[in-house]
């Protein structure tokens, strides 16, 4: 059902699956979002979105690509969770229903006084378990997007192997620098993140520099034995790899 306006969260802001993306991207998922709330969404083909995004066949080709692999869409451009985000109760036909069924119970009712037992509070607390198996409070730490983090490796060093396959360890090893960058404090004591979006700056930052680095990159002369080593995603995980960018560059990170 058509709909002058939708629920639009405040994490997205922060989501670092949205905020990984340009600002142009960030516009033409929006605008999605306002054609699937006017409910004509469905009906559109291909040059019509590219009107409504104003945007060539390129682009609009880009757009779905990135889109799909992020998995805001199915491959007819139908927005995946938008049901689990939205409800009937946004519309002013079902709240006015369930407001005369509601006034209708309440003519029915008798109310009488009496002692309520108060509902006990939940035991359980709302955490999530992170993907190294630590268990954390789910306001505590912004959502780790892994893809996006390998997303960003492959645009910032594209000299370096392609990651192909997301292994379990390597999600683990993601969500490890994930948390780092939002957790620890530079030399100088200031934070290094606070916010995804920081957390996303501060990474880019991070690949850039192991960029700049020589033997990262592998130009400068290896040690008898390392001959055929190459810096990859993994070790620019691990520790020493942390070590490597971070303690070896002028600037403080």
């Amino acid at each position: 059902m058509a709909n002058q306006w939708f629920r639009m969260y405040s994490e997205f802001a922060t989501d670092a699956k949205v905020q990984s993306m340009s600002e142009a991207m960030q516009r033409r998922l929006t605008m999605l979002l306002c054609l699937r709330c006017s409910d004509v969404l469905a009906t559109l083909q291909d040059d019509e979105l590219q009107c409504a995004m104003r945007i060539g066949d390129e682009e609009l080709a880009e757009t779905k690509a990135l889109f799909l692999r992020k998995g805001f869409i199915d491959g007819a451009w139908n927005l995946l969770n938008w049901d689990k985000r939205q409800f009937n109760s946004d519309s002013s036909t079902e709240r006015s229903r369930k407001h005369r069924e509601a006034k209708k119970v309440a003519t029915d009712v008798i109310a009488t006084s009496r002692n309520v037992a108060a509902t006990p509070p939940d035991t359980d607390t709302d955490t999530d378990k992170e993907p190294n198996g630590s268990v954390a409070s789910a306001a505590a730490l912004p959502r780790c997007d892994t893809q996006s983090v390998v997303d960003l490796y492959h645009e910032v060093l594209p000299e370096l192997p392609a990651v192909r396959l997301m292994s379990d360890q390597r999600r683990k090893a993601v969500s490890s620098l994930w948390r780092f960058a939002l957790t620890s404090r530079k030399s100088d004591g200031s934070p290094r993140a606070t916010t995804g979006p920081e957390a996303m700056e501060w990474i880019r930052g991070y690949f850039t520099r192991a960029r700049d680095n020589d033997f990262l990159m592998g130009r400068g002369r290896k040690a008898p034995g390392h001959e055929g080593w190459q810096c990859d995603l993994d070790f620019l995980l691990t520790e020493k790899g942390k070590r490597h960018v971070i303690e070896k560059t002028k600037e403080i990170a």
